[in-house]
């Protein structure tokens, strides 16, 4: 089906070319192109670096508890620590979203990758709290553009009626990453080594961080080989180099020559003649339009969306781990998850024990199953996104999670509870459609930005999420999953507030297409 509309949309260009040189629109080159191995190829090298700033921040909730004693981690420093790849983050967002939009998306997220990576495996090699912590925190400032770029150059690697249901099958297989986050810490972590190195003594938590860490260097390796997105090609008036990475994805997709490729010129943004602004005036120009009407008021509502669900999908899940090990490791019958965390707690507060590290291995089995359950169950929903929309999916995840969260607090069956719990990754299932809308609402000078920036709104999610969290978990436990899912349920409510998506009207222009 594929084939037969890439096959009748180029004889709509070739028969209008040969009639007059037209310039074609590129959402129309990009369905001459189709959809193939090429695109999908790169969709899935971009996803890499998804996957990878998952990983990263993610892996914290199992190697800061099995640091704790080599790096004598307190408790209430483990909360800010954890914090620290989303602190990194917003703090970057801004000039990252930037660079992406004015010097290319292929280079800043390879070049951010790279440094990422560097970065996050020396990390693993420091002696101490203060140098693992600076040293993770300059890892934590190149991850912004991995966490958010590839969004919008996946989009712009596909036909317009692609879009949605590729990005919500990126997502899913975001939570894959996060499901090889405890696999691997499972792997590695109950391995008994030690290596001393003088300064620090190399054990199996430090090998696990650089696993974690050398996910940005694989990734910034493949795409380097990759094309830059054909979008930001033409609005920067870039128009052989736009049209010659069109020819590519034609030839990868129809394995014909690239020659073959009927479209010939691009229409191209309309360039005022005027002398090149300065860093500042050009950060300047690319904000400005994103916090004034029209644009204000979805910056703000997919801020909230996101904020939202960042402060439970990497808030609140950070302490998923500690919160299972303390619930499943007792006996104990006709218990809340509330009721058992307080009891393990004034049990900790009355032993005087030594620095346990060990992390116990029904945490890391379940932690693990319920990950990859949720990726599957993920990608199951994913494909449905074309007929349900992406506002339906978006209302149903929000909902759907932010109820569970209430319902643990009414629980007793501990196994009940851990499937309530483990289901927070789904969260995740909701970014896809609202960067989605992104691609909708805003031009394409400005997307990398807009995204850029409301995925920095939802960092800070995770970093208000991280902290309360740690502070409500044991003192008012019951308050904390209230908060959290009556958040959810608020923001599921706020989703029915978006902009009527465009997906009708792109059936309409694939009819239109295949029938001319």
């Amino acid at each position: 089906m594929v084939n037969k509309n890439i096959d009748t949309v180029s004889k709509i260009i070739d028969e209008n070319d040969k009639k007059q040189n037209n310039e074609v629109d590129l959402d129309q080159a990009l369905d001459v192109a189709g959809l193939g191995w090429y695109n999908i190829k790169y969709c899935l090298a971009l996803s890499l670096f998804l996957i990878a700033a998952i990983m990263e921040p993610v892996g914290y909730s199992f190697l800061l508890p099995s640091a704790k004693c080599d790096l004598e981690i307190t408790d209430s420093a483990r909360g800010f620590i954890g914090s620290v790849p989303y602190i990194g983050i917003v703090l970057t967002s801004f000039p990252w979203g930037y660079l992406v939009d004015t010097r290319g998306r292929k280079k800043m997220i390879v070049y951010s990758s790279f440094a990422a990576g560097v970065f996050g495996i020396l990390a693993s090699f420091m002696p101490d709290l203060i140098s693992f912590t600076i040293f993770k925190f300059l890892c934590a400032l190149c991850i912004a553009c991995p966490a958010a770029a590839p969004y919008s150059f996946i989009g712009e690697l596909l036909p317009q009626r692609y879009r949605d249901v590729t990005l919500s099958i990126v997502n899913a297989m975001q939570i894959t990453g996060a499901a090889m986050v405890p696999l691997l810490a499972w792997a590695i972590l109950p391995l008994d080594f030690r290596v001393n190195f003088g300064l620090y003594v190399f054990r199996p938590w430090r090998l696990l961080g650089m696993l974690y860490s050398s996910s940005f260097l694989i990734s910034a390796f493949i795409m380097s080989f990759g094309p830059e997105s054909p979008k930001f090609l033409v609005s920067q008036g870039r128009h052989d180099e736009s049209l010659e990475t069109l020819k590519k994805i034609y030839s990868g997709n129809t394995s014909k020559p690239a020659e073959y490729y009927p479209v010939k010129r691009l229409k191209l943004p309309v360039q005022t003649e005027m002398e090149k602004p300065s860093f500042v005036q050009s950060l300047v120009q690319q904000t400005l339009p994103l916090i004034k009407p029209p644009y204000l008021k979805w910056m703000m509502l997919s801020g909230f969306l996101l904020f939202g669900l960042f402060a439970t999908l990497n808030g609140l899940y950070m302490w998923l781990p500690d919160v299972l090990n303390r619930v499943l490791s007792g006996g104990s019958v006709g218990l809340t998850a509330c009721d058992i965390i307080g009891q393990r707690l004034n049990e900790t507060i009355s032993a005087n024990a030594e620095c346990n590290d060990k992390i116990t291995s029904i945490t890391f089995m379940i932690n693990t199953i319920a990950n990859f359950s949720c990726a599957f169950i993920a990608l199951a929903i994913s494909s449905t996104v074309k007929f349900i929309g992406k506002k339906a999916l978006m209302l149903l995840v929000y909902v759907t999670i932010g109820v569970f969260c209430v319902l643990i607090n009414a629980v007793t069956q501990e196994i009940l509870f851990a499937i309530l719990l483990s289901s927070l990754p789904l969260t995740g299932l909701a970014i896809g459609p609202v960067n989605a809308y992104a691609g909708e609402i805003y031009p394409t000078k400005l997307r990398g930005m807009a995204i850029g920036l409301s995925m920095m709104v939802g960092r800070v999610g995770s970093i208000v999420g991280t902290n309360v969290a740690g502070l409500m978990i044991n003192s008012v436990c019951e308050a904390t999953f209230y908060l959290f899912g009556g958040g959810l349920i608020f923001c599921g409510a706020l989703s029915l507030l978006l902009p009527r998506s465009k997906d009708k009207d792109s059936e309409k222009t694939k009819m239109e297409f295949t029938h001319l």
